[in-house]
């Protein structure tokens, strides 16, 4: 493939079908709840989120999760999360890395930055944002950018091409010295009956929270097999399942999503 960077496009919105909006802001609540513990918490244990490599997690849920999937894992929808802040240099370093050469685009300056670069090939997206200043801050400390990695896996790509792509990312992260949260879901038709329970089984999981709305059912869970986690209320948790019931003349749905489930509870049209 000729080394070229990627072109900095808008961000597309994806068709998805439509999910019960009931499902959609129960799993909002439990993101927000764990974004703002993130927040709160992140400087006081610089071990949360970050004491295991995504990677690993991606692996454990792969094996645990197989069998459970029309198709198997790899014919299931995989999407991988990386948020968190980032200073100029570290931006530029962490977007090098990953292939997106974003020149003086990342120039310090009194004007706001809003760059989105997306390499189609590998649906790869990265949004870095200026950060506001919080209260009292003055302008001349050093600006902070908000900073998004997307990955979307290609349907039926093998684990392994999986696995390398999440720790190409990690590794980079290590290297430009950032503290990003990963995160990922992974969504397809269940093979057959009971997949949530048999899912919870294989991790050890401890049930935390529980949401039930006649169509999907979601539960939250700690496995101390996996190493990402959040504080969802007063508890850890670092691990959600969700089953929606099925539609005239397809199966039911399987979510899973570590340390929670990010966006809706349906897949995407094809």
């Amino acid at each position: 493939m000729a080394d070229q960077s990627p072109a900095l496009i808008p961000i597309r919105k994806t068709k998805r079908g439509r999910a019960p909006l009931a499902g959609v802001l129960a799993a909002l609540l439990i993101l927000v709840a764990a974004i703002v513990w993130t927040l709160r918490n992140g400087k006081d244990d610089p071990a949360a989120d970050r004491s295991r490599p995504l990677r690993a997690d991606f692996e454990t849920i792969w094996g645990w999760s197989d069998a459970e999937y029309a198709g198997g894992a790899s014919g299931a929808e995989w999407s991988f999360r990386w948020d968190g802040t980032a200073s100029p240099k570290a931006a530029k370093s962490f977007a090098a890395g990953l292939g997106f050469y974003l020149g003086d685009r990342l120039a310090e300056g009194t004007e706001p930055i809003d760059v989105v670069a997306s390499d189609p090939a590998y649906k790869m997206t990265l949004w870095i944002h200026s950060r506001p200043r919080a209260d009292g801050e003055q302008a001349e400390n050093p600006a902070f950018y908000d900073i998004v990695l997307l990955l979307d896996a290609a349907k039926n790509e093998q684990r392994q091409t999986l696995a390398d792509a999440i720790g190409k990312v990690e590794r980079h992260v290590a290297e430009s010295d950032l503290k990003l949260r990963g995160g990922f879901t992974v969504k397809g038709t269940a093979a057959r009956e009971g997949a949530r329970a048999r899912v919870a089984k294989a991790a050890s999981a401890g049930e935390a929270e529980a949401y039930d709305d006649g169509h999907t059912s979601s539960l939250t869970y700690y496995s101390a097999a996996l190493g990402s986690k959040v504080q969802s209320a007063s508890k850890a948790v670092n691990l959600q399942i969700a089953e929606t019931s099925a539609a005239a003349g397809k199966g039911s749905e399987l979510i899973i999503g570590v340390p929670l489930i990010t966006g809706d509870y349906t897949m995407q049209d094809k």
